[in-house]
């Protein structure tokens, strides 16, 4: 076999592996729409400093999306804390997105007298940092039933 097919050979088999990549890594319009919509919600706080969302995906990790806000010092509080958490609750219960399986959210609140430096290590600043979700039966009697499917 010459040089010139070996080689032809091993772009292709690149080629089929990279663009195997793209599929393996999908980014989902209904995750980014709930981050969209979460980071929305909170803005309208008076309490809240920033937000932010940030969606990660691949095959190493899955689909995970972090929930980021930062909350104005003299407003921090577990109450405001709580409310901005039951806001994310009650946006994931209603966007199509509960329905995945393979996602999971996080919760992470700051205040803004210490927030978080993106792209630093440093050990955790944040006030409150957890999982966001609620199970159907409790979403259901807080939030009452989710929007039909469109």
């Amino acid at each position: 076999m010459s040089a010139a097919v070996r080689l032809t050979g091993l772009v292709a088999l690149l080629v089929g592996l990279l663009a195997g990549c793209s599929v393996l890594e999908q980014r989902h319009d209904d995750v980014e729409d709930l981050g969209k919509k979460i980071v929305a919600d909170w803005k309208e706080q008076p309490e809240v400093a920033e937000a932010k969302y940030d969606y990660r995906h691949g095959i190493d990790q899955g689909q995970i999306m972090y929930m980021v806000v930062i909350v104005r010092a003299e407003s921090v509080s577990n109450e405001v804390v709580d409310k901005l958490k039951d806001i994310a609750n009650r946006d994931f219960w209603e966007s199509p997105a509960y329905d995945r399986d393979d996602l999971s959210l996080r919760f992470v609140a700051y205040s803004s007298d210490n927030p978080p430096v993106d792209g630093q290590p440093e050990p955790d600043r944040s006030i409150r940092r957890e999982g966001l979700g609620v199970p159907e039966k409790v979403a259901l009697e807080k939030y009452g039933p989710r929007p039909s499917k469109r």
